[in-house]
């Protein structure tokens, strides 16, 4: 009758035994949730590493082609150049027959110019490759009969010599009228024409 231990001394320490049980338990589940949470967080971060070379890849590749299709256009221009005659070498004298041809094709009342020396063109331009830019200025003067004579020695000079022809500037002035003179001309055309070529380095 000795040996027999009260219910209560029992009881307690089942509720300890339980307590401990549910506490030991509440620790592994906290620790799954931790592990749990602290893989997610790594992938989470994995995953954005990648999206992130992705859009880096993405943005070389699509700044690749940008740079494949500026090297086309500017090889495709240059050869245009090439087609056109218009890398040769300064051609004075051709430019000169040139000028007289267009005078008597298109009947002007006359045509003054001056040449001025070749020199380098000072532009703020993208590189050449082995070429450099020259550049010839010429002044005209000619009599009008209407704006067209003018407009017509233009485009004409620009399809038919091997340089590239940039029209800097052009005034014209209507002439006072001189019932003694002989042209019939009543305009005046004075212009600045630049004559440009490409040079081999």
């Amino acid at each position: 009758m000795d040996n027999v231990k009260p219910k209560s001394v029992i009881s307690l320490k089942s509720l300890s035994l339980s307590l401990t049980l549910l506490l030991l338990s509440i620790l592994l589940t906290s620790g799954s949730i931790v592990g749990v949470l602290h893989l997610n967080d790594q992938n989470q971060r994995a995953f954005q590493q990648v999206r992130n070379q992705q859009s880096e890849t993405r943005a070389r590749l699509a700044r690749a082609d940008d740079d494949e299709r500026e090297i086309r256009e500017k090889i495709a221009r240059y050869q245009d150049l090439v087609a056109q005659g218009r890398t040769l070498p300064e051609r004075r004298l051709e430019w000169v027959e040139t000028l007289r041809g267009i005078k008597e094709s298109r009947r002007l009342l006359g045509l003054d110019y001056e040449i001025a020396p070749q020199r380098p063109l000072n532009v703020k331009a993208p590189s050449a490759g082995g070429h450099d830019f020259l550049v010839s200025t010429m002044k005209l003067d000619l009599p009008l009969l209407h704006e067209n004579d003018l407009l017509g020695l233009l485009a004409d000079l620009s399809a038919q010599v091997q340089a590239l022809v940039s029209v800097q500037k052009c005034s014209i002035e209507r002439l006072p009228f001189d019932p003694s003179r002989q042209n019939p001309a009543i305009l005046k055309a004075t212009c600045e024409v630049e004559w440009i070529t490409l040079r081999e380095k």
